[in-house]
């Protein structure tokens, strides 16, 4: 049975994979999502989906890595929907590129999207969380940023200083009753693991990612969203500043 999450929740990067299941599951639960995804065409889709479930959503186009631009989406989901109750930060980009190869723009915008645009919903959303005494955040990271990956340092500092920046602010909103938890998943089959693979060259990838998954396969969208939706949940209320790995055992090698 899911639970009930009443109230409004922003789901970034909702048009699709982890983040489409998490609005999916969100929905069903009750609460009012904010649908926020750079590609508005796959936000309206995931919107039309919560609600041919009976849902209550609305879309968002937004790049998140512009603070303004986060700044104004934030100001207008809380006048159409009201005040944010749930935030999941899972807008994202991957690019893999060896490290010499890595260039200041690609660098650059993988600190943006990741950490940045991390950094600009939460300081959009938690001061009025934390002012009304009660709300929950989740932002993502990857098990990358807990053990490297070769060709992918940009990628794994970004998520890394993802876990930093959500352990402090955890700490800054507690007192409040105000909680901020971090999934760290392993591959996922979406398109975002996809890169525009396809066929057999995408099947190698999974087979290749499979043999170090005690579990024997990469994950899928809907194995990461419950967790997700766990931690925004009363199951979760004496959790803040954890960082939970969803990676079908990797890290236990």
């Amino acid at each position: 049975m899911t639970e009930s999450l009443e109230g409004v929740a922003l789901v970034t990067g909702g048009g699709s994979g982890i983040a489409r299941e998490t609005a999916l599951l969100l929905g069903a639960a009750g609460a009012r999502v904010a649908v926020a995804d750079i590609d508005p065409d796959a936000a309206q889709r995931t919107v039309e989906a919560i609600a041919a479930a009976d849902g209550n959503a609305a879309m968002f186009e937004i790049d998140v890595a512009d603070a303004d631009a986060v700044q104004r989406m934030v100001s207008i989901v809380e006048s159409d929907l009201g005040p944010v109750d749930y935030l999941v930060n899972l807008a994202g980009s991957f690019d893999t590129a060896p490290l010499a190869e890595i260039s200041d723009d690609l660098w650059t915008k993988t600190l943006s999207v990741h950490l940045n645009g991390t950094f600009y919903t939460c300081r959009a959303i938690l001061p009025g969380m934390a002012e009304r005494g009660r709300g929950a955040v989740v932002n993502t990271s990857s098990i990358f940023a807990l053990r490297g990956q070769a060709e992918a340092a940009h990628y794994a500092a970004a998520k890394g200083a993802v876990i930093g920046f959500s352990k402090s602010i955890a700490r800054e909103v507690a007192p409040s009753g105000v909680r901020v938890n971090v999934v760290a998943p392993g591959p996922v089959d979406t398109p975002f693991f996809a890169r525009g693979m396809s066929g057999d060259a995408l099947d190698q990838v999974r087979r290749e990612r499979a043999r170090i998954i005690p579990l024997g396969r990469i994950g899928r969208a809907d194995e990461i969203a419950p967790v997700i939706l766990f931690l925004l949940g009363r199951g979760a209320a004496h959790m803040t500043g954890q960082v939970i790995p969803v990676e079908g055992g990797e890290m236990m090698r």
